[in-house]
């Protein structure tokens, strides 16, 4: 199904950032005051404009990602919009259409996602010829359970936990997972068992996955389990618990991450790096400092100043301005990031000129050659252009 825009979203834009304060720039010092201010609410009516219209982009992927960014603008003109959302024909634009709109006060979505997660297969089992497709199509879809399930748990309204017990009892694994992650981190830690064994098994894929499967859980329990795995012999298993113990937030996983910081494999040490910056303890600054400064490339020494950003440390413009004519989607998408955060910053700290050059810079993205990076933009331009400060963080 493909949407349309409803008109009064963009009256409503229209004033959204007409009302934004336009504070004097070192830039436009010679304009007046209203120049400034029709300037700024240009910028950031051409941004919304853009991520309406990622809504209805043909690549489902751009669809999904606009879907994720309006909860974190928190612009409730925004819910109608994704309730339209909740019946795209993408199953991942519907889930995150309504983790948008929860965030956004409305729990409409939610009935949306729990089908998502325990949806079955269509029709009677195949034999011949046939049964190899659907067996595709039974991957495909509890892949898109998988990801239901996860939103769910994240989501952690009182109807997730029946939900996610159901899904635990079924038999694919990846589904009994997710659930089982999915439990835990609402405190329900008895399907854990299953993870743990696998945490132990001979086979590294499998050691993988259960940690992947666990990050979503980042409970101190869970925390315990894969902390050990953190000297595995083989470094996939080891990036994928850099990236776990940075989920959980907790300062008592220093040592490990410190380890991961100098690690043979670059991997590994780029997920240490991206840990550190997620823990939001002011103890990894220094060690984040002397990541930047050893970076062996700019998406490494973009995760330390993204991290230092968290932590509301000085934001060094340079790497993500480079970084903006990388080669590379994700290290692009993480100077937006980088971006955002300085804007932000140079604003708390009354530093015109340096919001004023962010802001140009986010702009600029505005015209890059990924559609996702162009989302990703827009959402921090109108986060950072709307009158009020929407909620704090960017989206994951």
């Amino acid at each position: 199904m493909r949407l349309t825009i409803p008109q009064s979203i963009f009256l409503a834009a229209g004033l959204f950032f007409l009302l934004c304060p336009a504070p004097d720039t070192a830039s436009a010092a010679s304009r007046s005051a209203k120049e400034v201010e029709q300037a700024r609410a240009a910028l950031g009516a051409k941004a919304l404009g853009l991520l309406h219209r990622a809504m209805v982009h043909e690549d489902s992927e751009a669809r999904v990602m606009a879907a994720e960014q309006w909860g974190p603008v928190g612009n409730p003109a925004a819910r109608s919009l994704l309730r339209r959302a909740l019946k795209d024909a993408s199953p991942y634009v519907r889930i995150a259409a309504a983790g948008s709109l929860l965030e956004l006060g409305d729990s409409s979505g939610v009935k949306v996602v729990e089908a998502a997660a325990l949806e079955g297969p269509r029709g009677a089992k195949t034999d011949g010829p046939l049964a190899a497709m659907e067996e595709l199509r039974a991957i495909a879809r509890n892949k898109i359970r998988a990801t239901a399930i996860r939103a769910l748990a994240h989501m952690a309204v009182p109807e997730a936990l029946p939900t996610l017990r159901k899904a635990y009892g079924e038999g694919d694994a990846a589904v009994r997972d997710a659930a089982a992650a999915g439990l835990a981190r609402l405190g329900d830690s008895t399907a854990l068992d299953r993870l743990s064994k696998a945490l132990a098994d001979e086979d590294p894929g499998v050691r993988t996955k259960a940690v992947q499967a666990l990050t979503d859980a980042a409970t101190p329990a869970v925390v315990a389990l894969v902390k050990p795995l953190a000297e595995d012999p083989v470094y996939q298993v080891r990036a994928a618990v850099m990236e776990a113990l940075g989920e959980s937030g907790s300062p008592l996983v220093l040592p490990e991450l410190l380890g991961g910081l100098r690690d043979q494999n670059e991997m590994v040490r780029s997920k240490a790096v991206a840990a550190l910056g997620r823990l939001g303890t002011p103890a990894a600054g220094q060690y984040l400092e002397e990541a930047k400064k050893g970076a062996a490339n700019v998406y490494m020494e973009l995760l330390a100043v993204a991290g230092l950003a968290r932590l509301g440390e000085p934001v060094d413009l340079a790497p993500a301005r480079r970084a903006l004519y990388q080669p590379d989607v994700d290290t692009r998408l993480l100077a937006v990031e980088v971006l955002e955060a300085a804007a932000g910053r140079a604003r708390a700290k009354s530093s015109e000129a340096d919001e004023t050059a962010a802001l140009e810079d986010l702009e600029t993205a505005l015209d890059d050659a990924e559609m996702k990076v162009r989302v990703r933009a827009a959402a921090a331009l109108v986060r950072l252009l709307q009158k009020a400060p929407a909620k704090p963080g960017a989206p994951r």
